[in-house]
C-alpha cells in the first residue's frame, strides 16, 4: 500500500463512487480558506483502496476541518481490515514526512457505514490513535413512518405530538432566499435566546447551499412564524438536519413535535431513507434535554468519534 497526494480533480476522477458530501473534493475546497492547505490523498495497492481529504493547519492534519464528519472514503465496499490497516499507517508515515505534529479524524457515525467504521475504529484504536471525544448522534429510519409511528412514541411524546397537530400549525417549503434567511433567522434568535452556539453565519450557509442541495422550512401559527428548519442533502438517500429550532415564546404550541413530525413525512415521501438528526453532546457531555427529545420522537443513537494522533 501505497499513499499519492493528488489535486482536487484527480481524487474526484479516481474517487467515481458516491460519498456524502462532507467528503468531495468540492465541499472541502469551498472551505478552503478556513486552513493552510487542503490535501488530498489517494491510498492504492494493486488499485485504489481509500482516500481522505484534510486540511493543514498549525502542523496538524484535520479531516474534517470544515464539518460535522470526514474521514476516510471506501473506494469500494469491500475493504478490508488488513487494507485498512496499511492506509492508516501510510497516513502516519505521510503525515510524518512533512513534520505534522497531529492528526484529528472525525469518521462519520456509524449509521453511515457500520461494517466500515466499526473495522476502521479497530484499526485507528490499533495504530496508537486515542478516542478523544465520544459523542450522541441521533437518527430517524424513514421505515419507521408508518401507521404505528404515534403508537409507539412514549406517554408524553404522544401527547405533546397531538397538542401540535391541534394548534393549525402549518409547514412551508421556502422558495426565496428572503424566505430562507428568515428560517435562519428563527434559529438564529433560539439559539442567542438559549445560550447554544451557532457555528455558521448566514452568508456561510448561503454559500453552503449552492454547493449543496438544501431545503428550509417555516412552520406557521397565525400568520406568525414560530420555528424553522435547515436540512442539507448530504448522500443519496441520507439528508441531515443542519439546523432547527422554535421561537421560544411559542414553545407551548408544540412547533419542535410538529416540525420532526412533518419532515419525517416530507422524506419518506420523497423516498429518503435516514434523517440524520446530528448530534446532543458537544465534547461528549450531553445536552439532556436534546437527547430526551430525539428519543421521544422516535431516533435511534449512534456514537460519532473524534481520534486523534500524537507525533512525540
Amino acid at each position: 500500500m501505497v499513499v499519492e497526494e493528488v489535486n482536487g480533480a484527480e481524487y474526484t476522477q479516481v474517487l467515481s463512487i458516491p460519498t456524502f458530501i462532507f467528503n468531495t473534493s468540492a465541499f472541502n475546497v469551498l472551505n478552503a480558506g478556513k486552513v493552510e492547505s487542503v490535501r488530498f490523498l489517494v491510498f492504492k495497492d494493486s488499485r485504489v483502496r481509500m482516500g481522505l481529504i484534510g486540511g493543514v493547519k498549525k502542523n496538524g492534519f484535520y479531516s474534517p476541518f470544515s464539518a460535522p464528519f470526514g474521514g476516510f472514503t471506501m473506494a469500494r465496499q469491500a475493504v478490508t481490515v488488513k487494507q485498512m490497516e496499511e492506509a492508516v499507517e501510510q497516513l502516519i508515515f505521510w503525515c510524518a514526512s512533512k513534520g505534522l505534529e497531529q492528526i484529528s479524524l472525525v469518521p462519520p457515525p456509524l449509521v453511515y457505514d457500520e461494517t466500515n467504521l466499526s473495522k476502521l475504529t479497530n484499526v485507528l484504536f490499533r495504530a496508537g490513535f486515542t478516542q478523544r471525544t465520544i459523542d450522541l448522534n441521533y437518527s430517524f429510519f424513514l421505515e419507521h413512518m408508518n401507521d404505528s409511528y404515534v403508537a409507539s412514541l412514549p406517554k408524553n411524546a404522544r401527547k405533546n405530538l397531538k397538542k401540535a397537530l391541534s394548534n393549525d400549525l402549518k409547514l412551508h417549503q421556502c422558495g426565496s432566499m428572503e424566505e430562507k434567511e428568515l428560517a435562519y433567522s428563527i434559529i438564529k434568535q433560539n439559539r442567542s435566546e438559549r445560550g447554544f452556539p451557532l457555528r455558521m453565519t448566514w452568508e456561510q450557509v448561503a454559500e453552503t447551499t449552492e454547493l449543496v442541495p438544501a431545503d428550509f422550512f417555516l412552520v406557521i401559527h397565525e400568520n406568525t412564524f414560530v420555528a424553522s428548519a435547515v436540512v442539507f442533502h448530504i448522500f443519496e438517500d441520507i439528508v441531515q438536519v443542519i439546523y432547527w429550532g422554535d421561537v421560544p415564546a411559542y414553545a407551548e404550541l408544540r412547533p419542535m413535535n410538529f416540525i420532526s413530525y412533518e419532515l419525517f413525512r416530507h422524506y419518506q415521501a420523497r423516498g429518503m431513507r435516514i434523517i440524520d438528526i446530528g448530534p446532543s453532546t458537544e465534547n461528549s457531555q450531553p445536552n439532556h434535554g436534546l437527547c430526551e427529545f430525539k428519543e421521544s420522537i422516535g431516533c435511534d443513537v449512534n456514537l460519532k468519534t473524534t481520534w486523534t494522533y500524537q507525533f512525540s
